[in-house]
């Protein structure tokens, strides 16, 4: 090691955003590799990082915060303490994915900076020599409880299940000395995430912990327009685009608001429904949806403009259907316009239809084996909630969805669909929600497609 190497090692032993701004580097699709930015709200996020034993950061989307918390740990693991460093999100892959920046960073440190890794997979960081670990854990109620951490990062923290248990379990561990950060954009009012930062302000002090929620955190909101680049109408104008308003509201204004009325607010009858029933073109992509329900499916068909909006030209309700007689119904709403399977880019439907019933073959096995191109994947009730609202009318007001006249159910059910406040989420009545299912299945296909995602089953029989 050279004495300039040495002076630099001793320096950033010293100054964490020396170490940051200087040596490290980010990697992102859009942006590839990136030095670390010189910005004042991060640099007051590193100072609160390393000088709060409880920090709580509700945050705007991509300023930044994820990567710092992982560098300032990586500062932390070669300089400061040794110890076990543990990371902890919304799930076992996304976990795994904090240690994978950990580990690019690492990687870009100049050679007389670089640990030795005695121990390199995906769950795992050793340094050799310096008696440091970093550990990526899986999301589930025991899986922090055999660990007396050092300090403890949580990111995506209103999105990750079991997380009263989850922080019951590192509650123990942490009191006896080890550090906490939590970090996410909002999840609404009801995660363990935002009763601790609801309930909190900034005079809150360990001292004061009196049960599992009471809460000593010191809490710092980062803002976009804390961010150089996004202070500006414009940004936000491009920003707001496909977004509904609720979901900007929680995801960059930090809002923690519950959700209670209609669930699709944005649907204007004025605007979204057409003058005249509307007829498909066989040139203009094509695509049906399903909501196989409980004895009450429904199908919705949808056609895309040239312009790019979509619009639910039909529909069919089922009682007390079977899958066959689903089927049957399907094919002559397709003959009553012309259209045959071929016609079709694809039909999504719900997941839960992959099951097996009673008969020994499930409902998307019976369709795929009758022809039908099948696209489905599991998500979260609110995310397809958010993609229709984002449809009807985006937080920059654009509307991309109409619906004919003649899906007078659907249009019902729209004018009727409320939300269950208790759990924030619709409510679930055995009535109008086939019909939004239906078309909340589309739009998480459609998602999928258009930014190109593994999509989890694509299948033809």
């Amino acid at each position: 090691m050279t004495k300039h190497e040495f002076q630099e090692l001793f320096a950033c032993s010293r100054d964490p955003w020396r170490f940051l701004t200087t040596y490290v580097k980010t990697q992102d699709p859009a942006h590839g590799i990136k030095l670390y930015p010189d910005f004042d709200y991060l640099r007051v996020l590193a100072y609160l990082t390393l000088n709060q034993r409880y920090l709580l950061v509700p945050k705007s989307r991509q300023m930044m915060v994820t990567w710092s918390a992982v560098a300032l740990f990586v500062w932390r693991a070669l300089f400061k303490q040794p110890g076990v460093y543990l990371f902890l999100s919304r799930n076992e892959r996304c976990a795994e994915e904090l240690l994978d920046r950990a580990r690019f960073i690492i990687s870009q440190l100049p050679a007389f900076m670089k640990p030795v890794l005695t121990t390199n997979n995906k769950s795992e960081l050793e340094f050799g020599g310096l008696h440091s670990r970093l550990l990526s854990l899986p999301a589930t109620p025991d899986g922090p409880r055999m660990y007396s951490p050092t300090a403890v990062f949580w990111d995506e923290m209103a999105f990750t299940p079991f997380d009263m248990q989850i922080w019951t379990a590192l509650q123990p561990a942490i009191e006896s000395g080890g550090s906490f950060i939590g970090v996410s954009s909002s999840g609404g009012a009801l995660n363990l995430f935002a009763k601790l930062v609801q309930q909190c302000d900034e005079s809150c002090h360990p001292e004061r912990s009196e049960g599992p929620l009471c809460s000593p955190f010191h809490i710092h909101r980062i803002h976009y327009s804390q961010h150089p680049a996004r202070a500006g109408e414009e940004w936000k104008k491009s920003a707001s685009r496909g977004l509904s308003k609720s979901q900007w509201s929680r995801e960059q204004e930090i809002s923690f608001d519950s959700f209670d009325g209609l669930v699709y607010s944005e649907f204007d009858p004025v605007v979204h429904i057409l003058k005249d029933d509307f007829y498909p073109r066989k040139e203009w992509p094509l695509f049906r949806t399903i909501d196989f329900g409980f004895r009450k499916p429904f199908a919705l068909w949808l056609q895309k403009l040239p312009s790019g909006e979509y619009v639910v030209f039909s529909e069919w309700e089922g009682r007390d259907a079977t899958t066959e007689a689903m089927h049957a119904a399907i094919l002559r709403t397709d003959i009553s316009f012309g259209l045959k399977e071929t016609d079709y880019l694809w039909s999504s439907c719900d997941p839960s239809g992959a099951a097996a019933q009673d008969s020994g073959i499930s409902p998307v096995d019976y369709l795929l084996r009758n022809g039908m191109k099948l696209r489905y994947r599991s998500s979260r009730v609110s995310t397809g909630v958010e993609l229709v609202k984002a449809a009807f009318r985006d937080a920059a007001g654009k509307v991309s969805l109409f619906i004919s006249p003649r899906c007078r159910k659907l249009i019902q059910d729209l004018r009727t669909y409320q939300w269950n406040a208790d759990k924030d989420e619709p409510v679930k009545d055995g009535d109008s929600d086939h019909s939004l299912d239906a078309l909340r299945y589309f739009f998480v296909n459609l998602e999928a497609v258009e930014e190109r995602q593994p999509v989890p089953r694509i299948v033809k029989w």
